[in-house]
C-alpha cells in the first residue's frame, strides 16, 4: 500500500482468463460505498453511482428504523395505566407523532418529539 492508501501490488497469480489485469502502475482502488475496494474509473461510471446511490438510500431508511425504534417504539409500547394518565389533547399529539413516525421511510422526515415527552 502506498502513502495514498492505494494498493499497489498484489503479488497474487492469475488464476483464471477472466480476470482483470492491470499493471501495478495503473492501480488506483479507492474504497466504496459499501467499504469494499474498488478502482477510481469504475466509482465514475453509472452502473458504480447507481448502484452506491440505492446502497445509501438503503443506508438512510435503515437508520431511520433504528431511530424509530428508539425514540418512539419506547413511549408507544408503555402500558395501559400509562395512557389513561394522558389528557385527550396529549394523546392526540402521541397519535400524529406516532403516525409520523410510521411515515418516516416515505417522509425521511423525523418527527419533533412532543415537548411533555422530555
Amino acid at each position: 500500500m502506498n502513502d495514498n492508501k492505494e494498493i499497489i501490488q498484489d503479488d497474487f497469480e492469475r488464476f483464471d482468463e477472466n480476470c482483470f489485469e492491470i499493471d501495478k502502475d495503473d492501480y488506483n482502488i479507492v474504497n466504496g460505498y459499501n467499504g469494499a475496494l474498488f478502482l477510481v474509473e469504475y466509482t465514475k461510471t453509472d452502473e458504480y453511482k447507481e448502484k452506491a446511490a440505492l446502497f445509501l438510500a438503503a443506508a438512510e431508511i435503515n437508520a431511520l428504523r433504528q431511530k424509530r425504534e428508539v425514540e418512539c417504539f419506547s413511549v408507544i409500547n408503555r402500558g395501559e395505566l400509562w395512557y389513561e394518565r394522558l389528557t385527550d389533547e396529549q394523546r392526540k399529539e402521541l397519535e400524529e407523532w406516532y403516525q409520523a413516525w410510521l411515515d418516516v421511510t416515505e417522509t425521511k422526515t423525523e418527527p419533533n418529539r412532543p415537548d411533555w415527552l422530555n
